[in-house]
Parts: C-alpha cells; sequence; structure tokens
C-alpha cells in the first residue's frame, strides 16, 4: 500500500511547535523505510497519522489511495495493516497465543471463535503461528498469561500478532524496544522479509536502521534526510541538531 504525505502539518493544543510541519512524503508500495529522529521528532505522529489516530491539521495524507480521516475508508485501512505500538496493548488476562491471533479476528468463523474461547488457536493458524514464534524465540510461552512475561517477550507476542494475517502495510514504532542484540534482529528479519508488503519503522537504533534500503529522519516535526545510506556524521548531525550533510 502506497502513503503518500502532502504538506501535512499536525499542532496539537498543549504544544508550541507543530508535532509534524509541512512534511511531504511518498512510501512507495511494498518498500521498507525505517523512521529515525530524536524524541520528540514526529515519528510517532506520523504514524499514527497514517493509523487515522491523529488528524493532520493541514495537508492531504493517503493510504492505499484511501484517505485515513474518513471512517468507512479508514476500516479498509486497517484489515490491511498490522501494527506493533510502543507498550504493544496486549490483551492481560489472556495467554500469548491467543493475543497472537487476534489480529486475524475480522476474518474468524464460528470455529476460529469456539477454539480461541476455549484456549486454543484456530487450526488454520496453528502452523504460521508455531513458526512465527519460533522464529522470535518465544515457543515455550505460547500458553502463558502475557502479564506474566517480560517486556521483550510481550513485544514479541506483539510482532507476531501484526505479522499473522500477512497484511498489505506494517506500522511498527520501536519493535525492537527492551530487545537484546539477537532477538532484536530476529525482529527486524521478520520485519524485512515481508516480501510485496510495505514495512515502516520506527527506531533510535542505527545498526537496525542501516538494514532498510531508505532511511527518513526526521527533528522538530520536519524531514532532514532522505536516503538509501546513512554515514556516520549523518546520524551524529540528526541526533546533534546540526543541518544534514554540511
Amino acid at each position: 500500500m502506497e502513503i503518500r504525505l502532502t504538506g501535512v502539518s499536525v499542532t496539537f493544543p498543549d504544544r508550541e511547535h507543530p508535532a509534524l510541519d509541512d512534511v511531504s512524503l511518498t512510501v512507495e508500495e511494498a518498500e521498507h523505510v525505517v523512521l529515525l529522529g530524536p524524541s520528540g521528532s514526529g515519528k510517532t505522529t506520523l504514524l499514527r497519522c497514517v493509523l487515522g489516530a491523529v488528524k493532520p491539521t493541514s495537508g492531504t495524507l493517503t493510504v492505499g489511495g484511501k484517505n485515513p480521516a474518513k471512517a468507512a475508508e479508514l476500516r479498509a485501512i486497517r484489515r490491511c495493516t498490522g501494527v506493533v505500538r510502543q507498550g504493544n496493548d496486549l490483551v492481560h488476562g489472556l495467554r500469548a497465543q491467543t493475543n497472537a491471533v487476534l489480529g486475524t479476528s475480522p476474518s474468524w468463523g464460528l470455529r476460529d471463535w469456539a477454539a480461541v474461547l476455549r484456549g486454543r488457536v484456530p487450526a488454520r493458524y496453528a502452523e504460521r503461528v508455531r513458526t512465527l514464534a519460533e522464529t522470535q524465540g518465544i515457543q515455550p510461552f505460547l500458553k502463558s498469561q502475557v502479564e506474566s512475561l517480560s517486556g521483550g517477550q510481550r513485544q514479541r507476542v506483539a510482532l507476531v500478532r501484526a505479522v499473522l494475517p500477512e497484511p498489505r502495510l506494517l506500522l511498527a514504532d520501536e519493535p525492537t524496544s527492551g530487545l537484546d542484540p539477537v532477538t532484536a534482529q530476529a525482529a527486524v528479519h521478520t520485519l524485512r522479509e515481508a516480501s510485496g508488503v510495505t514495512v515502516v519503522i520506527s527506531t533510535h537504533d542505527l545498526s537496525i536502521a542501516r538494514q532498510f534500503p531508505r532511511v527518513v529522519a526526521l527533528r522538530d516535526g520536519r524531514v532532514c534526510f532522505d536516503g538509501p545510506e546513512l554515514s556516520e556524521r549523518d546520524a551524529r548531525d540528526i541526533y546533534e541538531g546540526v543541518e544534514v550533510g554540511t
């Protein structure tokens, strides 16, 4: 799904400066892009705009040719989108494996609901859940309540939930936060192997950013870098507030 922002600005009443300031950006269908930038630079706001959780104050935004500001079109966008949020928003009181299949619930039939109500994974998803869980190293914890898991384990459950429905668009806000280097690489591999899927993630981890073919950096709500390669100097300039490339 293509994402297209044209002159998008977002202003919150309690903030002196715009969270996004005249951002024009296109992410092509099936492109993989990483968002980089200091805390408060606008990365999360941009992702929330794509999800329709924040409406632009000005400018236009389309996702797959649809306008997320319109309720019917937003529902269509969300049906095709997998999301990993900061905090992962898993449902406490449910097992990890139940949380992992919640992203597929719009397509459930009676047999699927019956399996979930009995604490099982619907049969048509069982093999893929098992494979993804093994890739993320959480197979032993699938039957555990999510509140008993560590933050990193919950983050990996959220990642499985996002990719399980095989969406056309994957959005991940700091998907490797709380993960050690090995599990972080496994998470990135799962996102990057999503062939034919538009993937946009935000991160502060430069080693992860360099694994993506395109880096878009934000600072003070504006795009300050957009390119295929991020040098050490560019990265330093982005975080130190210096004009990139000078």
